[in-house]
């Protein structure tokens, strides 16, 4: 930006004026800059939240069929304990009851006596978190245990009226950001019949503080159950806690018990709550059917699954919409669209128009979203956004607020709003502050590059076809590169997400695949991509190999000649293999393949496909195969097919791991990411089904043979099918670090490369 001087430096007005200007200048790109790294945190957020929707299915499958299995093996060993006790003459806890029957958690109330809740001892537990301590595990779950009862006696709607003189302070998103919690209340104060609260959902997740946050907010409900409220958000689904953090918390400051108690409690909390008769506040959004009740929702049951389980499909759709919509971004927009987010919808401002109508409601209140300013309003001021977790996860630029009502108001009142940054040199529990705006720039380019790594690497087979395509019809002087909007535009349209990809460019891409051409930058994608690959290691780098190369070896020793073999698959003579032929083909030539299922001959197919068109003709068939074969240099030295053999030896990549990396072949490499990615993509589900269908001890390590059910289950759950029962013993052999017959979680991800530095 160019300043004009002032006409006379002693123009002390026109100077004034000159910098006030250059001032708001700059804090209007700020500002527009602040706004944009808060959106790219939010479509991430949303596309992650896309992908666990599209898992829910998943877990529920797996759940159920390990359910049965993990069920029967510990009847067995319950058995086998009584069997033994009655050996020994001895008295075993599981001969007071049917042979492995198992104690039901809820028998040990007495166990945990509620705490002292006293105005005094409230203050006590506040300046306690204030110094970064946490409840203990008797009072945390004596806090749960209560609160469940408390919250299950709500209706699913509740009403909440300021008296005269008295206020409703409405709170948005917390995410486990205690800090911000703390400051409210000692901003407005502990409630009281003048001072109620409602808080808004997702009261856990992302930050690091999410039971300090939940368990303090339920111990203010039972000692205050008037006078505040507790709505449910799509992050006190159990679900989503088991992706976004708060689960692997739970185990962390306490055991599984306590997670479990958690979700019980959260299956109470109410829908939705209003404020002096007329605002409407709902964690996502209203209900998106045109003849939508606030008394039908009142009628909604909560509680456990099987306590929802007859509600029928339109009250179902109902509380997703509650939890999990979003207006739609353009205002003018008009009906409804299934959201990006995979479960919810995105509603325009005539449902919004139509839903207060019928109801007799004023506004919507809302939160779900990180909004840059900490509250947004849209539908011509009928709708408020408030998120009150500020500079969200550390690494935000928004602002954290509230919304405040006095007696009888049905409309916020901007000078009751409290919107607040807390300040780098404020107190703080448990996570940095941004100390200053580049780093806060940085450490949101940081959180954009780590999250957009998940993404990549699951859909890596897809951005190769993708830029494979782009080159192709390039045609660059130059094979193998893409220009920056060809690099920006592959991870749009692949990953369904439009962030600024520019931002983070440099944190993604590596120097030495960056090539300068006319002062231009390109990128070598493959380079790229290959810089994405989950690789398994110590004994599990030696089982995966071992896989690999079985798998090779029976695809090129059928010892028949390439253009014999070619023509013989091309079942139809129209000079191309589909993948249904090259699998029935195999499977008919080479009796061993009878091992490997069709998932794993269909990636070897893949790999022959090296232009991306869905068939392979005889050129790419040739090409391939005589990448890993050699002719035995006597009568058939000029053609290749007799006698074949791979390159990459078992004893090469025990011995030379780079160099069995390098001698890799496509479809050897095609392979080897999909048993790394099988467990790398999934392992929220396996941490969760770990502490939860099998008998773990003290370190989260469970036996080898309930691994191998587990990763079995998981590969039958995907579709994958990638696994047979030699492959599995081998890899859970290769997962037992320190040979102890068992594997702790720490063990498994030692095994897989991109996951050791976040476990």
């Amino acid at each position: 930006m160019t300043l004009k001087a002032p006409v006379t430096l002693g123009n002390d007005n026109a100077a004034a004026l000159l910098i006030q200007s250059a001032y708001r200048g700059y804090q209007a790109r700020a500002e527009a800059e602040r706004k944009a790294m808060t959106k790219d945190l939010e479509r991430l957020e949303e596309r992650g939240e896309a992908m666990v929707n599209s898992r829910a299915s998943l877990m529920a499958k797996m759940k159920g069929t390990l359910g049965a299995s993990a069920l029967s093996n510990k009847l067995m060993r319950g058995v086998a304990k009584v069997t033994m006790a009655n050996k020994l003459g001895g008295v075993s806890a599981v001969d007071r009851a049917p042979a492995g029957a198992e104690k039901d958690d809820d028998d040990d109330d007495g166990k945990y006596p509620l705490p002292s809740l006293s105005k005094n001892a409230l203050e006590d537990i506040l300046a306690s978190l204030r110094k970064d301590n946490r409840f203990s595990i008797i009072d945390a779950m004596a806090i749960l245990r209560a609160a469940t009862v408390v919250f299950s006696k709500e209706a699913s709607v509740v009403d909440v009226d300021a008296v005269e003189g008295g206020q409703v302070v409405v709170v948005g998103d917390l995410h486990g950001q205690l800090q911000d919690l703390l400051f409210i209340l000692e901003d407005k104060g502990m409630p009281s019949e003048l001072n109620k609260f409602v808080f808004n959902g997702d009261l856990v997740d992302r930050g690091n503080h999410g039971c300090e946050i939940a368990l303090l907010l339920f111990a203010l409900k039972i000692a205050f159950p008037k006078y505040i409220f507790v709505n449910r958000g799509n992050h006190e689904e159990s679900f989503i806690n088991i992706y976004s953090g708060f689960e692997e918390e739970c185990l962390q400051k306490y055991d599984h018990k306590v997670f479990q108690q958690f979700q019980k409690c959260f299956d109470w909390l109410p829908y939705v709550s209003v404020v002096n008769k007329g605002v409407f506040v709902v964690h996502g959004g209203p209900p998106t059917d045109t003849n939508a009740k606030v008394q039908d929702i009142r009628t909604l049951p909560r509680g456990p699954e099987t306590n929802r389980s007859n509600v029928d499909e339109k009250r179902k759709k109902w509380y997703k919409d509650m939890v999990w919509s979003d207006p739609h971004p353009e205002g003018s927009f008009i009906g409804v669209m299934p959201s990006h987010r995979g479960a919810g919808m995105l509603w325009g401002k005539n449902v919004t128009e139509n839903f207060l109508t019928n109801n007799n409601l004023s506004i919507i209140i809302r939160s779900h979203q990180c909004v840059s300013g900490g509250i947004e309003t849209c539908h011509k001021g009928k709708v408020f956004t408030v998120f009150s977790a500020s500079r969200y996860c550390g690494t935000g630029q928004n602002k954290g607020a509230i919304l405040v009502f006095g007696a009888g108001e049905v409309q916020p009142q901007p000078a009751k709003a409290l919107v607040w940054n807390i300040p780098a040199s404020a107190n703080t529990v448990g996570y940095e502050r941004i100390s200053s705006t580049r780093k806060g720039k940085e450490a949101v380019n940081d959180a954009v590059a780590a999250q957009a790594t998940e993404y990549i690497i699951e859909y890596k087979a897809e951005l190769r076809a993708h830029w494979k395509s782009v080159e192709k019809a390039k045609k660059r002087a130059k094979d193998g590169i893409i220009n920056l909007y060809e690099w920006a535009h592959g991870l749009t349209t692949v990953l369904g997400v439009s962030i600024q990809w520019p931002k983070v460019f440099d944190k993604l891409v590596k120097s030495e695949h960056i090539e300068i051409i006319n002062g231009k930058r390109y990128v070598h994608w493959e380079l790229f991509l290959s810089s994405y690959t989950v690789k398994l290691k110590g004994g599990c780098k030696e089982w995966q190999d071992d896989v690999v190369s079985r798998i090779t070896s029976a695809v090129i020793q059928s010892g028949k000649d390439l253009l014999a073999t070619f023509v013989e698959m091309d079942a139809d003579d129209n000079g191309t293999i589909s993948k249904q032929e090259f699998v029935a083909a195999l499977r008919k030539s080479i009796p061993s393949l009878n091992i490997l299922s069709d998932s794993q001959i269909g990636a070897v197919w893949s790999s022959f496909d090296a232009d991306g068109s869905g068939q392979v003709d005889f050129d790419e068939f040739k090409d391939t195969l005589e990448k890993v074969m050699h002719s035995d240099g006597g009568e058939h030295a000029q053609k290749v097919g007799v006698r074949w053999s791979t390159r990459t030896t078992q004893s090469d990549a025990s011995n030379n791991t780079d160099a069995a990396d390098g001698a890799m072949t496509p479809w050897e490499q095609t392979l080897s990411e999909s048993f790394g990615r099988l467990l790398y993509s999934h392992r929220q589900e396996l941490f969760h089904v770990w502490n939860t269908a099998f008998e773990t001890d003290e370190t989260q390590s469970i036996a080898k043979d309930d691994f191998k059910m587990l990763i079995r289950t998981l590969d039958a759950s995907t579709g994958k099918n990638l696994l047979n029962e030699e492959s599995l013993a081998k890899l859970a052999d290769g997962m037992d670090l320190n040979g102890d017959g068992r594997i702790d979680f720490k063990e498994f991800c030692h095994n897989i490369g991109c996951m050791t530095n976040n476990y």
